[in-house]
């Protein structure tokens, strides 16, 4: 299945990707957004069926 991801997305999938699973803080610093930005971001994007959350405010890719 394929998921159509905008620009920001993509930023943060091919960081998760890179990296595996990593925390809310390390992913918005890394990917130069403010915090609540890439929040909104991993919510989307586990929407989108693409990530996951898991304890601690760590996400993954699924």
């Amino acid at each position: 299945m394929f998921v159509e991801l905008d620009t920001d997305e993509k930023i943060i999938f091919n960081y998760l990707k890179k990296e595996g699973k990593s925390v809310l803080d390390t992913i918005a610093i890394a990917c130069e957004f403010p915090t609540s930005k890439a929040a909104y971001l991993l919510l989307n994007l586990e929407l989108k069926g693409v990530t996951r959350p898991l304890p601690g405010k760590q996400f993954e890719l699924i």
